[in-house]
């Protein structure tokens, strides 16, 4: 039993240890207090030693060891349940998660296998039956679009085309769906760098040989490695048209030529910042156009031309021109040849 007090003591719970050690320190304090009555026969010594045997009786009696342990045991069992139950809950949580992320993936692969089937079936005959069912127009281009997540769709093949007042899109997926886009919701082309890509992963409908591959093939994306906390990264550059339609960087040739109208927008630290004019940012985004292939370098070049011959026709100061035209060799948008063209042309111009 006094084994068990000691241990109790140094090794029990907060509420034991305060109950035996207050016992214990009332205890000793009336025995010392009862020893310096006697010594020194002093009245208040005596009174404080009875008052701390008092108080040492009354706290022995308020409760049990025994008792204390067993609230204690009850308490730490209560907490244990709970904690049991919560693991449990986060148990069948977590099981429950994993399970939907089994299901979803499941009928990922589902889909993928039903377009997969869905695409090989097409050859020559099929292909141009299915464009004559839709009334495809005659001026068409093939592109692929590499999501619309308002229908779900992933890397499909499309034809696209337009009408008087609509941008139409033959989307072929798991079946063949045409999409009409009114022209004045299109208010432009969004540029969107370095996307996340994995080619062995991406469009695995074209990584066998058949008709649709062999039509479709050139506009798979252009990926690119990137270094990421020292992995590497490949990433593909996307264009991206109301309502959320992303193209893939090899179909924009052919979506710009129908598109004449819609701008190029993009959205990154040059374009929005206010150092550079738009001179500057013309043949920024015209360089960006060409980099994706859909200018030639003689049509980036032509471009280039065009709005540098506006520069030196435009109503600016010496400063502005010389600092924009700078600014271009600087960020390698032009060559020094130009800058040396360009500036006789202005000294001409105005001497």
């Amino acid at each position: 039993m006094m084994n068990k007090i000691l241990h109790t003591m140094f090794y029990g719970s907060a509420k034991a240890r305060v109950f035996l050690w207050s016992i214990v320190i009332m205890g000793l304090a009336a025995v010392l207090f009862g020893v310096l009555a006697a010594v020194l026969g002093s009245f208040a010594f005596g009174t404080g030693a009875f008052v701390c045997a008092l108080s040492a009786f009354v706290t022995s009696q308020s409760a049990s060891l025994t008792e204390i342990e067993r609230s204690d045991r009850r308490r730490r069992e209560k907490l244990s349940a709970k904690g049991a139950e919560g693991l449990d809950a986060s148990g069948e949580m977590q099981e429950g998660q994993e399970d939907r992320e089994k299901d979803e993936e499941k009928k990922q692969k589902e889909q993928e296998k039903e377009k997969l089937q869905y695409l090989s079936s097409f050859n020559a005959r099929k292909f141009k039956k299915l464009a004559k069912e839709h009334q495809v127009k005659q001026k068409h281009v093939f592109a692929m679009v590499d999501s619309y997540p308002a229908e779900k769709i992933q890397q499909a093949p499309a034809i696209v085309w337009r009408t008087d007042h609509y941008l139409h899109l033959l989307i072929m997926d798991r079946s063949a769906r045409e999409f009409k886009i009114p022209f004045n919701d299109i208010k432009g082309v969004h540029y969107h760098k370095n996307m996340p890509a994995d080619p062995e992963q991406d469009y695995l409908a074209f990584q066998y040989s058949g008709f649709m591959t062999g039509v479709y093939k050139p506009y798979l994306p252009e990926y690119k490695q990137n270094t990421k906390n020292g992995h590497i990264v490949y990433v593909k550059n996307l264009f991206t048209i109301h309502p959320g339609i992303s193209f893939t960087n090899t179909s924009m040739k052919g979506i710009f030529s129908i598109l004449t109208r819609a701008p190029f927008l993009v959205d990154d630290a040059v374009n929005t910042s206010g150092r550079f004019d738009e001179y500057f940012k013309d043949i920024y985004r015209y360089g960006i156009l060409c980099k994706n292939n859909v200018y030639t370098l003689e049509e980036y070049r032509q471009k280039m031309e065009s709005v540098l011959e506006e520069l030196v026709e435009a109503p600016v100061t010496r400063d502005q021109f010389f600092r924009t035209l700078n600014a271009m060799n600087n960020y390698h948008l032009i060559t020094q040849e130009y800058v040396t063209k360009y500036t006789q042309k202005y000294v001409m111009k105005h001497n």
